[in-house]
């Protein structure tokens, strides 16, 4: 549980101890911040925070920073295409998407070796599946590259 008598006061330091091994830096420092910074993101993996996100229904298997941040750089770059490797449940295909809807323009072809059929039941019956494009295939397989060239050209 969290005490809310520790107030992290500009003059705090955090100490990390491993075995034998101590260390301690300013936490407001970039040491301080890199240091926080890892330990927030090996926590996350390790609770798996990252299984805990849907997007419009859909799982996302992100982490919930990550998903603010993809979403603002689609939001400023505006792609005409957006080419994601890895399926998985379908949530960030259909984050980008819905971001797609609100600009007025722009797909997302999602490939992944293998497109579950439960996922992709669920991907091509979603109300923005007209903006998703599914291809099965290895991401690295020069025949798949070559599918996703010939969808990606003119974009």
């Amino acid at each position: 549980m969290y005490d809310r008598s520790l107030v992290a006061h500009p003059a705090s330091r955090v100490t990390l101890t491993s075995g034998e091994t101590s260390r301690t830096v300013d936490l407001y420092s970039p040491e301080g911040m890199g240091l926080v910074a890892a330990l927030w993101l090996k926590l996350c993996c390790e609770y798996r925070v990252m299984y805990e996100p849907t997007w419009l229904g859909i799982p996302i298997i992100q982490l919930p920073a990550d998903i603010v941040m993809m979403q603002e750089l689609v939001w400023k770059l505006r792609p005409d295409v957006i080419v994601e490797c890895g399926v998985a449940r379908g949530g960030s295909a259909v984050l980008y998407a819905s971001i797609c809807e609100l600009l007025g323009r722009g797909r997302v072809i999602a490939v992944d070796v293998e497109i579950r059929p439960q996922n992709r039941r669920a991907i091509e019956g979603h109300p923005l599946a007209g903006r998703i494009e599914l291809v099965e295939g290895s991401s690295t397989d020069p025949a798949t590259v070559a599918q996703v060239r010939r969808r990606v050209e003119g974009a």
